[in-house]
């Protein structure tokens, strides 16, 4: 009899589990995104692993085997042939040491300035906060575009004497214009902002009352600096200074403006070298070592954090922060701080449109000043407000910002709907994993993994290079993890219950969505959609390796007039990209009273 009922309990039980998958939407949206993100983070990945030992086009006589079959001759080539120390070794010491000094000076910078902004009275603090944040929004090479018209020489790079060489009549000397010393330079003042906000939470969280019951007993300020300040900030300086160190691994900017003049090459620009002529064996392999540094660094970094928990800094005692009264010194220290942040967010922008608006380049007099690259035509090349291949890559820039900030502000909304409605189960765990896995993967290793998935068909999917789509996805999948750490934020705070009781009066999943949801965590999503819009649009590692002349954006249209020499319309152009940036920044800032810098972090440019 058993038997004979058993065709029918399966399908009971099948009906049972459809309308319990009906019931919660969560389970078929995780699932539907763990697909998703399989094909478009964790494909790639095993392609670029298996990529780096097979055989590839144009490889098969050097290699000794056929195109496609096993082969360790790339990793030979790059780890232990005569070649191993000009393509592997030397762009590898160059990386660990750049970024470990850059990290220590922006440490101290971005420290020094969050310790005054805390716990000091300081003038003018909340201009001073405002300002000292710009350099983080600023793309980084802009900055080094703007080193080189300060300390440029006529004897590397571009050949024209910089502002400093123009007025005072001292070469400057080569290792100052171009090489490791500005490369670190400039990479400190665009990244202490990673210090600089990590210290000032962990500064703003200390019980005041410690530091006052120290000082209650006679405990010095350097005392209680060194005993009491020091040790509950210790985690989040450890935390500062591996994400700093981080972001220099896979940093191309700066170094490739900076760097590639003078052959001073890291990781990033050795992978970009290699893609550019071909040699995708040997990108591969760069790839591959780019992500081990990049989780590797990230992986202290989660230590650090869960060994910060084990201070209690909060007792619901303390009130705001200790002041401590700056007397005689407070005037010179603000002239200090206000001098600083003039360098670091002013000076950049202002030198880079004083050159874009020379003539001749070099030549500081103002007689040489016209507006010719902005609306005039030069060399029969038209300024870049008249010109249709600028206002084209604009259009794509804009065009790909909106359409990424959209996808990945509503992708970041569904993976914190899962991960919120399916807590502790493996697959919030799987979604939530596999959308932070792009975050240790550096913009430039990125567009090479794109590069090659999507260089050719696919099953069902045409060749995307080319297109403005291959752009869109690897944006997309690039900045997911900062969407989806805002989407699970704002879903932690809606309520259950309110999703409960639609669904008790028969509202379907999509009446929910858009009238309870997504009206509840607006904010998540605006915070999402700014962030991705910013870091797209002043975005050069990721998408050097995949735009082509109808596909061009920006940021890399401005790369190409470097390499040609034409600084005075790169210079331009990164002034347009600044604009829009502070725009986009600030105008969501005042039309929202919320600060969209609260989910910083994707500063890979």
């Amino acid at each position: 009899m058993a038997d004979t009922f058993t065709p029918g309990l399966r399908a009971r039980r099948l009906a049972n589990r459809a309308r319990q998958v009906r019931a919660n939407p969560a389970l078929w949206i995780g699932a539907i995104l763990l697909v998703v993100f399989g094909y478009l983070i964790a494909a790639p990945m095993l392609e670029i692993a298996t990529g780096s030992a097979r055989v590839q086009d144009g490889d098969a006589r050097r290699a000794g085997a056929d195109i496609g079959t096993w082969t360790a001759y790339y990793w030979h080539r790059l780890v232990a042939s005569p070649l191993a120390e000009t393509l592997l070794y030397t762009p590898l010491r160059n990386t660990l040491v750049i970024s470990a000094v850059y990290s220590v000076i922006a440490m101290v910078m971005g420290v020094g300035l969050a310790f005054l902004m805390v716990k000091t009275d300081l003038p003018f603090k909340r201009a001073i906060s405002v300002a000292i944040l710009v350099p983080y929004i600023v793309p980084s090479w802009t900055v080094a575009l703007a080193w080189t018209t300060l300390f440029g020489n006529d004897r590397v790079g571009i050949g024209a004497p910089g502002v400093v060489m123009s007025l005072t009549g001292w070469t400057t000397p080569d290792w100052l214009a171009y090489g490791p010393v500005p490369i670190i330079a400039v990479m400190a003042f665009n990244y202490y902002a990673f210090s600089y906000l990590l210290t000032v939470g962990a500064l703003s969280t200390i019980d005041r009352g410690l530091e006052e019951s120290a000082q209650l007993h006679g405990a010095s300020e350097r005392t209680i600096a060194r005993r009491i300040t020091l040790p509950l900030i210790l985690p989040a300086l450890g935390s500062a200074f591996v994400l700093t160190f981080a972001e220099g691994i896979g940093s191309f900017g700066p170094a490739a403006i900076l760097g590639i003049p003078v052959r001073y090459d890291v990781l990033a620009t050795s992978l970009y070298q290699s893609a550019a002529i071909g040699r995708f064996g040997e990108a591969y392999v760069l790839t591959l070592l780019l992500i081990v540094m990049a989780a590797v660094t990230i992986y202290a970094n989660t230590l650090l954090i869960g060994r910060r928990r084990s201070f209690t800094t909060l007792t619901g005692k303390g009130g705001s922060a200790r002041v401590i009264p700056l007397g005689r010194w407070r005037m010179p220290l603000l002239v200090l701080v206000l001098a600083f942040v003039g360098i670091a967010a002013v000076l950049p922008i202002v030198l880079l449109i004083w050159q874009s608006l020379q003539l001749r380049i070099g030549d500081y007099s103002l007689s040489n000043l016209s507006l010719a690259y902005w609306i005039g035509e030069v060399d029969g090349l038209r300024g870049i407000l008249v010109d249709p291949r600028v206002q084209s890559a604009a259009w794509n820039s804009l065009r790909l910002g909106l359409m990424v900030a959209v996808l990945t502000a509503l992708t970041g909304i569904l993976v914190g709907y899962v991960v919120v409605n399916r807590r502790g189960t493996w697959l919030a765990r799987g979604v939530e994993q596999l959308a932070f896995v792009p975050y240790v993967i550096p913009g430039i290793a990125f567009g090479a993994i794109y590069l090659t998935m999507f260089a050719q068909p696919i099953g069902p999917l045409p060749s995307l290079y080319g297109t403005l789509w291959i752009l869109v996805l690897a944006a997309s999948v690039n900045r997911l993890p900062f969407a989806s750490r805002t989407g699970v934020s704002a879903m932690m705070q809606i309520s259950p219950s309110l999703e409960e009781a639609a669904t008790l009066h028969g509202a379907g999943l999509g009446t929910r969505m858009r009238r309870i949801l997504l009206p509840l965590s607006k904010k998540g999503f605006l915070a999402g959609f700014v962030l991705s819009f910013i870091s797209t649009i002043k975005d050069l590692s990721l998408v050097i390796l995949l735009v082509t002349p109808s596909t061009n954006v920006l940021t890399a249209l401005t790369f190409g007039y470097i390499e040609l020499g034409r600084r005075q319309f790169a210079d331009a152009i990164s002034v347009v990209i600044v604009i829009i940036v502070l725009g986009a920044t600030w105008g969501v800032q005042w039309a929202t009273r919320t600060d969209p810098l609260q989910g910083f972090g994707d500063t890979r440019t």
